[in-house]
C-alpha cells in the first residue's frame, strides 16, 4: 500500500475513532442526568405522595398540586426513555470504537475505514440535537485523554461547574 495512502487512511481511522469516543462520553454524561433526574422526580413525588395521605395535610393544596406537577413532568417528558436512549446511543458508540480498534493498522483497507465512517453517520443520524456546551466539555476530555490538551478550547468556568449535572 502507498505510504501517502496509508497515511490518510490512518487519519480518517483515528477521526472515527475519536468522534466515536466523544460520542460515548457525551451520552454517558446525558444518561447519567436523565437517571439522576428520573429518581429524583420518583423520590419527591413517593414523599408527596405520602404527605397527601397523610389525613391531617390534605388540605395544603400546594403538596397535591406538586404531587400532580411531578407526576405530569415526568410522563410528558418521558425521562426514563430519554436516559435508556442515551444508554443505548452510547454503547453504539463504545461498540463502533471497539470494531475500530478491532483493525490492526496494518490491515487497513478504504473499505473498512468507509464502514466505519458509515456506521458512525447512522449513529449520529438516531441521536437528539446535541447540547453545544457539553459536546465541548465531551471533546476537551477526550482530547486530553487522547494526550492532545491543547486540540480544543477549555470550556469555561460555568460550563465546567455545570458539566455534573448533564
Amino acid at each position: 500500500m502507498d505510504e501517502d495512502v496509508y497515511a490518510f487512511l490512518c487519519k480518517r481511522r483515528d477521526a472515527v475513532l475519536y468522534v466515536a469516543r466523544v460520542q460515548a462520553r457525551y451520552h454517558r454524561y446525558r444518561q447519567r442526568f436523565f437517571d439522576l433526574t428520573d429518581k429524583l422526580i420518583k423520590a419527591l413525588t413517593l414523599a408527596l405522595g405520602v404527605t397527601v395521605l397523610g389525613s391531617e395535610l390534605k388540605r395544603f393544596s400546594f403538596v397535591a398540586w406538586s404531587l400532580s406537577t411531578l407526576s405530569l413532568v415526568s410522563l410528558v417528558f418521558t425521562i426514563s426513555d430519554r436516559k435508556q436512549m442515551h444508554k443505548e446511543l452510547a454503547e453504539s458508540a463504545t461498540s463502533l470504537a471497539a470494531d475500530v480498534l478491532a483493525v490492526p493498522s496494518e490491515e487497513l483497507t478504504p473499505v473498512s475505514v468507509a464502514r466505519w465512517e458509515s456506521e458512525f453517520a447512522r449513529l449520529s443520524g438516531k441521536c437528539p440535537p446535541p447540547l453545544k456546551t457539553l459536546t465541548l466539555i465531551c471533546e476537551r476530555e477526550q482530547s486530553i485523554v487522547d494526550g492532545y490538551p491543547d486540540h480544543v478550547k477549555e470550556p469555561s468556568r460555568f460550563a465546567k461547574y455545570f458539566r455534573h449535572i448533564y
